[in-house]
């Protein structure tokens, strides 16, 4: 189990996107499991998402990984939220309590 707290983008209620370090992006598509999230009582599937960026972040072309699925459009903006990973069921829980 691998645990991973991060703060909630304000675009994650529209677009269904939650940030995930490259390194969890990786562990999650290696292991060769369906991907599903668990959020509020939503069961959902989920994909891993990598998409080309030029922020000042990083200084310069790099990527940022994401968790895609509509059950993470119920999370607030800029709220913190620890995700349990089971890597080897594909499962990622996702606790938005306060």
């Amino acid at each position: 189990m691998v645990t991973f707290t991060t703060t909630v983008s304000r675009k994650t209620p529209l677009d269904g996107r939650l940030e995930i370090p490259a390194s969890l992006a990786d562990r999650l598509l290696s292991s060769g499991e369906p991907v599903s999230v668990s959020v509020q009582g939503i069961d959902e599937g989920a994909n891993v998402e990598a998409m080309a960026c030029t922020c000042d972040k990083a200084g310069g072309n790099h990527e940022h990984h994401f968790l895609r699925a509509d059950a993470l459009k119920v999370l607030p903006p800029n709220s913190s939220v620890t995700l349990l990973v089971d890597l080897e069921e594909g499962r990622i829980e996702i606790d938005s309590t306060p």
